[in-house]
């Protein structure tokens, strides 16, 4: 099993690979956390999952004023 810091750092690493904002990711990581009632290591590793399967990508391209987040 993963620990929260090799989660993190999964995470950030994604994050510098892909150019995306962490802030932002933080940001999506803590709706999960606070909408969901999940924990923050469940929130992490759905978020991992979605930069996996191409969704973050995908969301980058429609974000806000067309600038990827």
């Amino acid at each position: 099993m993963e620990t929260l810091k090799e989660l993190r750092q999964e995470l950030k690493e994604m994050c510098e690979r892909t150019k995306t904002s962490l802030s932002g990711i933080e940001h999506l990581i803590k709706y999960y956390i606070d909408s969901h009632r999940w924990t923050e290591i469940e929130a992490i590793k759905y978020t991992i999952d979605l930069f996996k399967n191409g969704t973050i990508e995908q969301i980058k391209i429609i974000g806000k004023d067309g600038k990827p987040i």
